[in-house]
C-alpha cells in the first residue's frame, strides 16, 4: 500500500518566495517516505489553492521521485484541452510523475461564475474524461459534444507516462463510483465517510469495476491528528467537528450518516467523539497505525492522510510559524513511525 500526503498551501505574501514552507514540506513528505503529494482547488476562496497545477510545478523542481497530483480537481468547471495541456507539461517537467484527481465539487458560485450549472456537472465531468483519455493518447482527434467540440487536432506536448498520467475520480454517490469504474484509472474515497460506509461505497466500486471489465484500484482519504488522545479529545476534537459538520453533512451519503445529521437537526446532544469516530483518526503512531491496518484490510492501493483537518481556510491566510512546524512534526513523525509498519 502506498502511501499519499494531501496538504493545504502555506502562503506567506509577505514573503519574496511566498510557497517556499509549501515546497518545504512537500520535500520533507519525500524524505519521510510518502510516495505522492496532493493539492486541493477551489476558486474563489481564500487559502486555497486556484491553480494546482502551478504550485505542483513548483515542488517538481525541489523533489526527485515524489508523484504530484490534485485532490481533488473540479474537472467540470474547465476546458479538458486546457487541463490536458497543463498535466502534460507538468508530467513533461517532472519526468513523468503527474496524476490527476478530480471531482465534481459542490459551490453554484464557482459553477454560476464559470458559466455553468451544477446540474450539468456529473454529463460535463464524464465528457471531459473522455476527451482527456483520448488526447493524452491519441493524435489527430476531433470532438464534437454536449459541452466541447474541436476539430481534429494532435496535443502538445504528449505526456511522459503511457498511455496518460493515471486518472483518479472522486465521488460517493452511485453514479460517481461507477464514473469511476468506467472512466477513472483508480476511485477516490471520500475522507469523512465512516469506516462501515467505506466499506459499502468499496464494495459499490468493485462491482462496478467488474461490470466494466476494469482491475479495481482506490486511494483512501483520511484526516489525522498524532498526539495523546485524551489530550486531543478534550482541546482540539470539539473545535475541529465544529469546523466540519456542514461539509460532512454535504459528503455524506449512507444511512448511518444521513440519520446522526437529523438526531443533530432535532436539537439532541452529541459528543465530538461520537460524531469524528471511525471517519477521523487521532492518538498516538501506535494507534493510528492499529486504524490503518483495520482499513489496509479493505484493500487500497493508496493511502492518503492529511494533518489539515483542523485549519480553516482563514486561518491558512493568516498561518504562523506554529502552523508550518506542526504540519512538518507530523509529516516526520508519520514517516519514522507509521509508515514503515506498512512496509515489506
Amino acid at each position: 500500500m502506498r502511501f499519499s500526503l494531501s496538504f493545504p498551501p502555506l502562503i506567506d505574501r509577505t514573503s519574496p518566495a511566498p510557497y517556499r514552507q509549501t515546497i518545504e514540506l512537500a520535500q520533507a513528505a519525500e524524505r519521510a517516505g510518502f510516495d505522492s503529494v496532493t493539492l486541493g482547488q477551489h476558486h474563489f476562496m481564500a487559502g486555497v489553492v486556484s491553480d494546482p497545477f502551478a504550485v505542483l510545478t513548483a515542488i517538481a523542481s525541489h523533489t526527485t521521485h515524489l508523484r504530484l497530483g490534485t485532490s481533488i480537481y473540479l474537472l467540470p468547471l474547465h476546458h479538458p484541452l486546457h487541463v490536458a495541456e497543463q498535466v502534460a507539461t507538468l508530467d513533461e517537467i517532472s519526468g513523468g510523475r503527474a496524476m490527476l484527481g478530480v471531482g465534481v465539487g459542490w459551490s453554484p458560485h464557482e459553477y454560476s461564475a464559470y458559466g455553468a450549472a451544477t446540474t450539468e456537472r456529473g454529463a460535463r465531468i464524464e465528457e471531459a474524461l473522455s476527451i482527456l483519455r483520448r488526447v493524452w493518447a491519441e493524435e489527430e482527434v476531433a470532438h464534437d459534444g454536449q459541452f466541447w467540440s474541436f476539430p481534429a487536432l494532435t496535443l502538445h506536448p504528449r505526456p511522459i507516462q503511457e498511455p496518460h498520467p493515471p486518472l483518479w475520480v472522486a465521488g460517493v454517490a452511485p453514479r460517481a463510483i461507477d464514473r469511476a469504474a468506467r472512466l477513472g484509472d483508480a476511485w477516490l474515497c471520500d475522507p469523512v465517510q465512516t469506516r462501515s460506509e467505506v466499506e459499502r461505497l468499496r464494495s459499490h466500486y468493485v462491482e462496478r469495476c467488474t461490470v466494466h471489465g476494469r482491475e479495481p484500484a482506490w486511494m483512501l482519504r483520511r484526516y489525522a491528528r498524532l498526539g495523546d488522545r485524551d489530550e486531543i479529545e478534550k482541546s482540539w476534537l470539539p473545535g475541529f467537528v465544529e469546523r466540519n459538520l456542514a461539509y460532512w453533512r454535504h459528503s455524506t451519503e449512507g444511512p448511518a450518516e444521513r440519520a446522526l445529521f437529523e438526531r443533530i437537526d432535532r436539537g439532541e446532544t452529541f459528543s465530538a467523539v461520537e460524531v469524528a469516530r471511525d471517519r477521523f483518526m487521532w492518538g498516538s503512531p501506535e494507534e493510528i497505525i492499529n486504524e490503518i491496518r483495520e482499513y489496509a484490510r479493505l484493500g487500497p492501493t493508496e493511502f492518503s492522510v492529511s494533518f489539515s483537518g483542523g485549519m480553516t481556510t482563514q486561518r491558512w491566510e493568516v498561518q504562523t510559524e506554529n502552523d508550518y512546524q506542526d504540519y512538518l512534526e507530523s509529516i516526520e513523525i508519520f514517516g519514522q513511525e507509521v509508515i514503515p509498519a506498512f512496509r515489506d
